[in-house]
């Protein structure tokens, strides 16, 4: 039910109190943003000097995934209240949401912020540019889509499903470049900077 925040060397510089688990956190390249989401529907952005949040958000369900641009101008969020939500740092009033129609399990978010995937329990995974809460494209992947990311320039995402696949595709076409049959629930997946 708390937030942390560590210096390297092992140091607690804070660490605050939401009140209910914290499912989700990401912390931005430089150190200076950080982002929370917790089963009492909030989402937190926190600034690296203080325990006080910046600002918070309160969603219509439990925040499940949140994700930070580089820089931590962006703040996308995937929520159980079946929506995506993206928030520049500046403002706890999102600058738009998407609803997804099912539960948002994972989110994440370019770099530069500049594009948004998520993957919900409609078994789709969604592409949005920063600028519209209507999708690039969406993709169906036939069972619940339990992990996303995205390359730091938002050319390529990678998608995990509760049917054992793993998808790779090209922002520019839903049609996945690529697919892989691991053989079991794919829960977690990452994609390399470049």
């Amino acid at each position: 039910r708390k937030v942390y925040l560590f210096q390297k060397d092992g140091t607690q510089l804070w660490n605050y109190t939401t009140g209910n688990d914290v499912r989700s956190v990401d912390i931005s390249a430089d150190g200076k943003y950080i982002a929370a989401g917790n089963d009492n529907k909030k989402v937190y952005l926190f600034g690296k000097s203080s325990s006080t949040p910046v600002w918070s958000y309160t969603t219509g369900n439990e925040v499940h995934a949140v994700s930070i641009s580089a820089d931590g101008k962006y703040i996308a969020v995937g929520s159980t209240d079946s929506k995506i939500y993206l928030f520049d740092k500046s403002s706890s009033t999102p600058l738009w949401n998407y609803d997804a129609g099912s539960h948002v399990n994972r989110i994440s978010i370019s770099a530069d912020g500049e594009y948004v995937v998520g993957g919900s329990n409609n078994d789709k995974v969604y592409l949005f540019d920063k600028d519209s809460s209507t999708p690039v494209w969406s993709y169906n992947t036939g069972d619940d889509v339990r992990g996303v990311a995205i390359s730091e320039d938002g050319e390529y995402i990678v998608a995990g499903a509760y049917n054992a696949k793993v998808y790779f595709f090209n922002k520019d076409s839903s049609t996945p470049l690529w697919s892989y049959d691991t053989g079991e629930t794919v829960r977690s997946v990452d994609i390399s900077v470049d």
